[in-house]
């Protein structure tokens, strides 16, 4: 089957963080995985809240979506890329990250705005 969206390894990431893409990485973990370390700039949107917050997601920036292991951000991707979302999917998950963008014990959950940035009054 083939998706109308790519699919990267979780560390391809790192160069997307360091060249500063135009993009938005998307936390789709519970809350408290997210507190205990997620990705540098990465806003949090448990995947079962995500068909709810919709909304809150940028049409105009390419969204890199990651969990755990993998399947719930493809599943994510399928639903946004059928909405017209231009999204990517990484592959694993957080699981087997390895690189330098970690950030552990950091709260900055909130609400995503159009204007990239993050309302952090949660």
């Amino acid at each position: 089957m083939r998706y109308p969206y790519p699919t990267v390894r979780i560390d391809a990431v790192d160069q997307w963080i360091e060249k500063n893409e135009d993009m938005l990485l998307v936390d789709l973990r519970n809350r408290e995985e997210y507190r205990q370390g997620h990705l540098k700039g990465a806003v949090n949107i448990p995947y079962g809240e995500l068909t709810a917050r919709y909304g809150e997601l940028p049409s105009d920036r390419t969204l890199v979506l990651y969990c755990s292991r993998g399947a719930q951000s493809m599943r994510a991707c399928n639903n946004l890329a059928q909405l017209g979302y231009q999204v990517v999917n990484t592959a694993g998950g957080l699981a087997y990250y390895r690189g330098k963008y970690m950030e552990k014990g950091s709260v900055s959950e909130g609400n995503v705005d159009r204007n990239s940035s993050q309302d952090l009054q949660w």
